[in-house]
């Protein structure tokens, strides 16, 4: 069972992650449609995923999204550049619950509070070129593609372009504005 609630979106509701969450988590980081978008091809044993949580995870805001209190997935707020006004956010919603506008209420939420509560500047994002679903969340959401890298990572058998987004805060209160 999901920690309290921390954002309320219209379909989703945001929870600080906690070591009970780590099951989960586990379980789609190594699902094969999830894992393979994050970039990873290691397996990951709950040893791995535990010094990930007391690790770099503790310098990030990473966040549960669930339905009537059940997981469907994961939003994650890291590599904060506080001078700089930057964040990084990350996302994936469970195979089996994909295509339900989770994930666009959930990175919304996200993009939010980092806007409004914490005073980024600006919220970058990447994708891969073949990521079809994530790419078309981030460019309904106003982001920007900023950068290509060429043949970044080997995905699925093949060689696969990496794009890199950015979202000002001035283009994401227009976007709410509208």
């Amino acid at each position: 069972m999901p920690g309290p609630v921390f954002i309320e979106g219209d379909q989703i509701s945001l929870h600080p992650l906690e070591r009970e969450d780590l099951p989960f988590i586990q379980t789609y980081r190594n699902h094969p449609d999830v894992r393979q978008q994050l970039g990873r091809i290691q397996p990951q044993n709950g040893a791995d995923l535990e010094a990930d949580f007391e690790g770099y995870m503790q310098n990030g805001v990473n966040l549960l999204v669930c339905t009537d209190n059940k997981p469907v997935g994961f939003v994650a707020l890291f590599n904060w550049k506080e001078s700089a006004g930057r964040v990084e956010i990350a996302y994936w919603i469970a195979p089996d619950e994909q295509g339900n506008g989770y994930a666009t209420d959930a990175v919304s939420q996200a993009i939010a509070y980092a806007f409004d509560d914490r005073r980024c500047h600006k919220v970058v994002a990447g994708a891969h070129a073949t990521n079809e679903a994530s790419r078309g969340l981030l460019e309904t959401l106003s982001f920007q593609q900023e950068g290509r890298l060429r043949d970044h990572i080997y995905l699925d058998g093949e060689w696969v372009d990496a794009i890199r987004y950015g979202l000002l805060e001035a283009e994401w209160q227009d976007e709410r504005q509208a």
